[in-house]
């Protein structure tokens, strides 16, 4: 029996486990993590580890399936099966290897297991796989196309060994979160101060979660005060992780951040792996002492695979639609607003609109504020104001002038409230509330609704990574 004989063999009696049409399918963008599910004990001394094909698959020409063997969060090896060519195959049965894992020292060129794709095996102590194989897990990322998800892994050697592949995780979520990675980071806040920054300054962390691959990383600070940008580039390695101070980088200046995952060339791409947070340090408004609070930033997934161009006048332009980057929130919430009365405590509203070009410009917005709180007898009392700011604005909840009922009515003393915060024109809008006093807190706003389309251009300039 030769070897691809006895691979089909051992393919056939997988059958019943393999992905069929509707089941989960890997997209290009959402690697996905699988872990191992053996039922006996395995071969001592496999020969390799082969990962069966999935039912469906449809890619087009340059795609490459990329299979990482990790062990936790340590990358092992990679597998790379590329498609020279497109290729469609709604029924692919028998199943063949795409993805093959052999002990160092053994060739890894492995052939075609498919018309004209070329497939590379990576090289891992297998021994050891199979001792542990609780430990590892798969993680299998495709850049075009889509495929079903595989069911059945071959570690062969005597005997050989069927091995369940259970989906674990998928790497990106499908919304907009400060609980998940994206291409596109929004870090609501920072401010230092330029003369005393024991008392006033912003701690930004930025990391790359990535098991297997580095990160171009373009930074636009916004001033708030003008709506002009500073850039910082920055390169990381694989979960690398790192922290500026802001009164190193801007000192003197409140506003926020827009992070951007680009490739080498500084054009934005796809690679849904950063997230990070501000930790910022705010004297307290009415009570001596101050706080501090971690703001995480608001991820965006980039949801087409690939680079975005640049176009007219050297500038790429981003669109935020849910076809490519997740929609951008249109209507925030600020919930859990304590009284204000007695100056027990005071809460601050920062609201902005992302700048619509970040060479720097301006983003003029009317901002309708509206609030519900529960009033007197435990009815809901809705009120409105309306705010305006020109690029970003800071509103302390006290000084709101609310309609029909004001605010001590709309917040008496041992309540709360809950504020609902949007623009007439329905454009994204972004929001922090912090509070110091009798409760020292920082959140981000959360979004109720999201704005249609919102387009945001980035000027071209290669990344150059410091030494």
């Amino acid at each position: 029996m030769t070897m691809w004989q006895f691979l089909m063999r051992g393919a056939l009696l997988g059958l019943s486990l393999m992905a069929a049409p509707g089941m989960a399918s890997a997209f290009a963008s959402d690697p996905l993590y699988f872990s191992f599910k053996a039922e006996a004990p395995l071969a001592a001394d496999p020969s390799s580890l082969l990962i069966q094909s999935p039912t469906y698959i449809s890619v087009p020409a340059g795609a490459v399936l990329s299979v990482h063997l990790m062990r936790g969060d340590t990358l092992v090896a990679t597998s790379k099966l590329t498609f020279p060519n497109a290729y469609e195959n709604q029924q692919q049965l028998p199943p063949v290897p795409i993805a093959t894992f052999v002990p160092p020292g053994m060739p890894t060129s492995v052939g075609q297991p498919l018309p004209g794709a070329s497939l590379m095996a990576g090289q891992a102590d297998l021994a050891k796989f199979s001792s542990e194989a609780a430990q590892y897990r798969l993680i299998w990322s495709l850049t075009a196309g889509v495929m079903g998800t595989p069911g059945l892994a071959i570690l062969t050697g005597f005997p050989y060994s069927l091995i369940e592949l259970k989906l674990s995780a998928v790497s990106t979520a499908v919304r907009l979160g400060d609980q998940k990675p994206g291409s596109v980071l929004f870090f609501n806040r920072y401010t230092s101060s330029a003369s005393n920054s024991s008392r006033e300054d912003t701690t930004l962390n930025l990391t790359n979660t990535s098991p297997t691959a580095g990160a171009f990383v373009r930074l636009f600070l916004v001033n708030g005060a003008t709506c002009q940008t500073q850039e910082l580039s920055v390169c990381l390695a694989a979960q690398q992780t790192i922290s500026f101070q802001m009164s190193d980088l801007d000192p003197g200046v409140k506003g926020y951040i827009v992070a951007v995952a680009t490739n080498a060339a500084g054009e934005p791409t796809q690679f849904n792996y950063l997230t990070g947070n501000t930790v910022v340090k705010q004297p307290a408004a009415n009570i001596g002492g101050g706080f501090t609070s971690v703001l995480s930033a608001i991820a965006i997934a980039r949801r087409r695979d690939g680079d975005v161009k640049a176009g007219a006048n050297n500038e790429a332009e981003m669109i935020f639609d849910d076809v490519n980057y997740d929609r951008l929130p249109a209507q925030n919430a600020i919930d859990g607003v304590p009284s204000q009365a007695s100056a027990a405590n005071s809460t601050t509203m920062s609201i902005y609109r992302p700048i619509a070009n970040l060479g720097g410009g301006v983003a003029n917005a009317a901002i309708q504020l509206t609030g519900w709180g529960m009033g007197d007898g435990g009815q809901v009392v809705p009120s409105t104001g309306n705010l305006t700011t020109a690029c970003y604005g800071d509103f302390a909840v006290s000084s709101l002038r609310l309609t029909p009922v004001a605010l001590p009515q709309l917040l008496p003393s041992g309540t709360t409230a809950w504020f609902a915060v949007s623009t007439a024109d329905l454009q994204p809008l972004m929001a922090v509330q912090l509070n110091s006093g009798q409760y020292n807190s920082g959140s981000n706003a959360r979004a109720l609704s999201y704005s249609a389309e919102y387009r945001i251009k980035i000027p071209i300039a290669p990344v150059v990574c410091p030494q």
